[in-house]
Parts: C-alpha cells; structure tokens; sequence
C-alpha cells in the first residue's frame, strides 16, 4: 500500500467535514460527525460539560426520513475497545473495510462513538501530562519524553464502569431522541464488550439485539461492585506503542497465512498517528487511553443480559475460552456463539472482517444466524459459516 492510498483513506476516515457523502455505489452514503454535550461523571471532572464524539454512517433517503416508525430495529450504536477510537474501530474508509457502512448499505442507521479520553471526544487535562502515565510503562516513552521516571501528578485510575455506562447512556438518549426509536441495538468490540455489557446491566429497556465481538474484561470472579475507594489509586494514562499494538499483539498472534493485506499493518499505524497526535509525539509514538476501573463483567452481570446475543471471536484470539464462558453465561435464551478461522482480535483489518459483517446485519436483521436463533457455529477459511 503506497502512503498516497493511506494519506488518503486517513483523510476520508478521520476528515474535518460534518457531513461527507461516499459516491463510490448506489445508494449513497451519509457520514454524519457530531459532538453530543454530557455532564462528566469522570471524578477527575465530575460536573465539568464534555463533548462526545459521535459518528452516524446512514443512506441518505434513510436521513431523509422523519423519526419514528421508519427507524424501529434498524438503529446500532458501536463501542470501541481499550485503545482504538470509533472511526479506527469501525469506519476505516478503504474498500469494503468499514463495517458502518457495511451496515448502511443493508439498511441500518449507524451510529460510533468516542468514550471519554479518546478519539475526538473530550480528554480529560490529565492525560496530556508524562507524568501520569503507568509507571511501568513510562521507559516506553524515555528518554524522548521523560528523561526520567516520576510520580503521577494524579495518582488515580481515570474512569470506571458507571461514568463508562453514563458516556454511553448520554450518547443512547441522544440517538432514541434524533430518531424517534424506543430501542437501539448495540456491537461492542474487547473493551466495548464490557462497557456495552454493563450498560445493558443498567438500562435492559433501551437496547433490542446484541453482537459482542470479542469482549476483553470478562472474567466469572470479577467483582459485583466498585472498590472502596473511588476513584481507585494508580494512575491515569496507558499507553500502546505501534511494537506492543500492531507487531506484538496483532501480528504476532496470526496463525493462518494470508489473512492480512499487505500495507495494512501500516496503514492502521498511520492511522493511529492521527486520531492521537499528541500520543504521535510521546516516545515512538502511540495511543494514550484513559486507566478504567471495572466491575460487574462476571457471571451475575452476564446473566442480566437477556436479549438476542450473537458473540464472535477469532479462533487466534486469546480472548476465545473467556468468550465461551461469557456465552454460557449470557441470561439471553436467544444467543449464538460464532468462532472464526483465522481470525486474531483484529479482524476488523483482515480477511475475515467480512465474516464480522456478514454475521452482524444477519444477526442485527433477523435475531439468528442463518435461521437459527441459538448455537455454535464456525466461520472457515473463506468465510463461510455452518452449525456445529
């Protein structure tokens, strides 16, 4: 892939235009950004106004359309996970990469967001300082940033579960209001799965069907509640360098040949330098993210999830044996479990991404997987899915 191609797929992904049209094919496709305000429940500015960024990808006929009826069942929200904002997560303009449009195109109003910290959205004055990155983590960016180790000035995890569920609760209210619906459908992908997960714990009566993809966090012995002390003691940022991101944690976890388009490791790279500039200047270079205190991802959280549940996972991923157990445990009668060949925590970027789309407007669509409404499946090589 030559720098032109990334240059100009980053520029269409992460562009400063509030409405862009993709001309590419029938029928058109609106990309829609814009800031939702939210009162901050964050305790390093509880109170303070934030502004939370929201992508909407959505035929434009769709658009034109008044609220209400017309919208029943086809509105998604996604949530990104612990590192990649939305646009990176789930819009990456290059072929048939973005899995928005991918779901506009099949008749869905699609909506992204940018938690607190990330992306566009507001980050809290604490993650601009060194200082307050992860200890262990600081040598990453030495002596270029830190020229030595220091405190953090905040010494405290930044966000947890409930101000994680009242950024997504803000964002949910502000779509059921723009588009007249009772309901949305939610995709949560690693640390979306549990921020998505915990959010349908608290509000059960605004989201209709489920896809997690890949939920990092779970664990049956999570704790039910928060800590004692809120907010907990640490420190504020982490931080991905493109070595610990892209080589050790997606490239060095693919074991099926040819899954992965050349350039696209650093096209993703590229990107990433964008929707980060000042985490582009920290060390090599690399993604800031706010510190989270969770809880609530266990059994009993798990079994609070009763509506229509797909889950899928690479069969690369590490993340494979916690999914089976999140899905036994899933309070859903109407759940699914789909592993997919090939396919490492970041199928988004590889061959197998069209597996994830695929699955999800069936899923989204319908309630099932090719007909059926619970069971395993398995995706191959070429993606294609039957039973087990």
């Amino acid at each position: 892939m030559t720098n032109t191609l990334a240059l100009a797929a980053l520029a269409a992904t992460i562009g400063l235009s509030t409405i862009a049209v993709a001309q590419t094919s029938t029928p058109t496709i609106l990309t829609i950004d814009r800031l939702v305000e939210h009162t901050s429940t964050v305790p390093a500015i509880r109170g303070e106004k934030v502004s939370l960024f929201v992508r909407e990808r959505v035929a434009a006929d769709m658009n034109e359309r008044p609220p209400g009826a017309a919208f029943e069942r086809k509105v998604v929200l996604m949530v990104h996970g612990g590192f990649s904002p939305s646009t990176l997560a789930f819009d990456v303009q290059y072929r048939d990469y973005s899995w928005m449009e991918s779901l506009a195109r099949e008749g869905f109003d699609v909506f992204t967001m940018d938690m607190t910290g990330y992306g566009r959205s507001t980050r809290p004055r604490e993650m601009d300082e060194p200082c307050n990155l992860l200890p262990a983590q600081q040598k990453e960016i030495a002596p270029k940033t830190l020229p030595a180790p220091c405190a953090p000035k905040y010494p405290y995890e930044l966000v947890n579960s409930d101000s994680e569920s009242d950024d997504i609760n803000a964002v949910v209210d502000f779509i059921r209001k723009l588009r007249g619906v009772d309901r949305i459908s939610l995709v949560g992908w690693s640390g979306g799965g549990i921020r998505t997960g915990t959010f349908i714990g608290r509000h059960p009566e605004k989201v209709d069907r489920y896809v997690i993809w890949a939920s990092s966090n779970y664990s049956r012995k999570n704790p039910d509640g928060p800590p004692a002390a809120l907010p907990a003691p640490g420190a504020p940022i982490t931080f991905q360098t493109r070595t610990v991101g892209i080589d050790r944690r997606w490239l060095g976890t693919q074991k099926a040949q040819g899954m992965i388009e050349p350039g696209m490791p650093e096209m993703i790279s590229a990107l990433n330098q964008l929707v980060d500039p000042i985490g582009a200047t920290w060390g090599p270079g690399g993604l800031r993210a706010p510190t989270r205190t969770y809880w609530g991802w266990n059994a009993n959280g798990a079994k609070k999830v009763q509506i229509p549940t797909l889950i899928m996972v690479g069969e690369s991923d590490d993340l494979m044996r916690s999914n089976l157990e999140l899905f036994e445990d899933l309070g859903a009668q109407q759940k699914s479990f789909l592993a997919v060949a090939g396919g490492t925590h970041f199928m988004n970027w590889e061959k197998q991404r069209r597996v994830l789309h695929a699955a999800s407007i069936d899923w989204l669509k319908n309630g099932s997987l090719q007909g059926s409404t619970t069971g395993s499946f398995r995706a191959d090589d070429a993606g294609l899915i039957s039973k087990k």
